[in-house]
Parts: structure tokens; C-alpha cells; sequence
């Protein structure tokens, strides 16, 4: 007789609404993946003077397989799983904004400009023909493309400006988020028993998905976020996952 303590490498196979593969991602940091097998009892009890109450007859009736998914990689993609959503490329080119309008709200609110990312070198703010200056008039972010008025400046009242400056190119992935009801995904691995030394390989053919909590992006500590849902069978398949335990590495 052995215990069973796993040290796996597990990856997700994010599934269509068709239950097609849209590509593997992994091995992903996973720090939870709980199989929950249940199910419900019917029971025909017994009416009879001689043994009122008893049961007569007991059928279990399996119920959907339960799965909690649990990992701290944060990846785009996965985001975008914990958030119902879906991702995006994101792929802007570079340019200037030359004299653009803009007027600064009074009370030192900020003011959006239309693009964002932009150089420091070379960023400036006019009221009129007067150039303004940075720090003592106005201040600046950059990266979301803020202007707002400083107190006691130029243009401490707020008022119409003008903003020239470069913005950068920008590339990476956006997360649109909360789009979707569920995730259909895949959730497979391979790992050694690490009491016996063994390989195992656990594999959830489809499973549909919800987060169960917030993800936390002010947190203290590494994000995780967790995934809980049941799994259901595939074409092919009598059975909803499996799970192996072999005698000798796999090639």
C-alpha cells in the first residue's frame, strides 16, 4: 500500500463552444486539481408495521463529475479564463499628436488624451501661444495619456490647451473580460507519485468552468485564482476522465 503525493506538469486545452481545441498552453503552476466523484441516493422506504422506516431498496444514481482547477501562473490566456473572457492582440503603431485639443478640467481633475504611452522627450502643453511648464503648470502620465492642471500654475482653473508629443507603438494581449457565461477546457497532466516513484497521468476531457472568486489584481501576495465546474463526457468516451498509474516512464 502506498500514499499518493504528485509532483505534475499539468496543462489546459481551452475548448470552442463546439468542444474544439483552440491550443495547449502549460505546464501551468497548479496548485489544486480536485476530482469530486458523487452520487445521489434513492431510497424506497418501508411502510410495513414490522419494520416502518427501513429501506427497502437503495439506488445510486452517479451524478456529473467536480472539478476545482487552482493555479498562480498568470499568464494572458489564463487571465482570461478567470475572467470569463477572451484575448486579443494588440498590435498600435507609433505617432504624434500635433496641437491637440484638449481642455483641463478646474479642481486639478485629469483630462484624457486619445492615445497613450507616450515619450517623455518632446511631450508638451500650450495655452495659447504660452508653452507651459511641466511640474509648475501641469502634470503628466504618460503611460495612460493624463494631463491635469497643477494648483497654483498657469492653468490652475482648468481651461483649453494644446498637446503635442510622440506616442510609442504598443504590442502585447488584451483581456476582454466578463464576455462569456463559462470555460470549456481541457485539463490533462503527467507527474511522478513521489512516495512510489511512479509516473501518472490524469486527463479531464472536458470540463465546463466558472471562477469562484474575485481576481484580485490590488492583492499583497501572488495572484491565484480558481476554476470549479463539472466535467462531462466527449464523443468516444464512456467515462468523464481517467486517471493512470504506470510501471515504468513513459517515452
Amino acid at each position: 500500500m502506498s500514499g499518493l503525493l504528485v509532483a505534475g506538469n499539468f496543462f489546459v486545452d481551452r475548448l470552442n463552444a463546439q468542444g474544439q481545441s483552440t491550443g495547449i498552453i502549460g505546464p501551468i503552476n497548479t496548485t489544486k486539481l480536485a476530482v469530486k466523484t458523487d452520487a445521489d441516493e434513492k431510497v424506497r422506504g418501508s411502510k410495513k408495521k414490522a419494520n416502518y422506516g427501513q429501506a427497502l431498496s437503495v439506488v445510486k444514481i452517479a451524478k456529473p463529475v467536480e472539478v476545482e482547477w487552482m493555479f498562480d501562473d498568470q499568464p494572458a490566456e489564463l487571465i482570461a479564463m478567470a475572467l470569463l473572457g477572451d484575448t486579443q492582440v494588440i498590435n498600435e503603431g507609433s505617432g504624434t499628436l500635433t496641437d491637440e485639443a484638449l481642455t483641463l478640467p478646474a479642481d486639478q481633475r485629469w483630462a484624457q488624451l486619445p492615445k497613450s504611452n507616450f515619450a517623455v522627450v518632446g511631450f508638451t502643453v500650450k495655452k495659447a501661444a504660452d508653452t507651459l511648464e511641466l511640474g509648475t503648470d501641469y502634470e503628466v502620465n504618460y503611460a495612460l495619456g493624463l494631463v491635469r492642471a497643477v494648483k497654483g500654475g498657469a492653468v490652475e482653473a482648468g481651461g483649453d490647451v494644446t498637446v503635442t508629443g510622440q506616442h510609442n507603438a504598443i504590442s502585447g494581449t488584451l483581456v476582454k473580460g466578463g464576455i462569456n457565461a463559462q470555460v470549456r477546457a481541457r485539463l490533462f497532466g503527467e507527474g511522478t507519485n513521489l512516495e512510489t516513484g511512479k509516473p501518472i497521468k490524469l486527463d479531464i476531457f472536458d470540463a465546463s468552468l466558472s471562477p469562484t472568486a474575485a481576481l484580485d489584481f490590488a492583492a499583497n501576495e501572488f495572484v491565484s485564482a480558481t476554476l470549479a465546474g463539472k466535467a462531462q463526457l466527449v464523443t468516444g468516451k464512456d467515462h468523464p476522465f481517467e486517471y493512470a498509474e504506470l510501471d515504468t516512464p513513459a517515452n
